[in-house]
């Protein structure tokens, strides 16, 4: 059974595409899924609610550090 989807983004990055979907679960809880799709496969990636803010601080710190290299 299909989730109800709050919101959807798209993004085309050459032979990739993301996509970034917040959907409901049976809780009523919010969840993130992230999507990259090739022509070969596909990676899910899903982030609960409750850890979002500290997958968000660990993605801007791999940011950061990415950015002083």
């Amino acid at each position: 059974m299909e989730r109800e989807r709050l919101y959807s983004k798209k993004l085309n990055a050459g032979k990739r595409t993301y996509y970034f979907d917040v959907k409901r679960g049976r809780d009523g809880s919010a969840y993130l899924v992230i999507t990259e799709q090739t022509d070969e496969k596909r990676n899910r990636l899903m982030v609960f609610e409750d850890k979002m803010e500290e997958f968000l601080n660990a993605l801007q710190d791999a940011v950061r550090n990415m950015k002083t290299k």
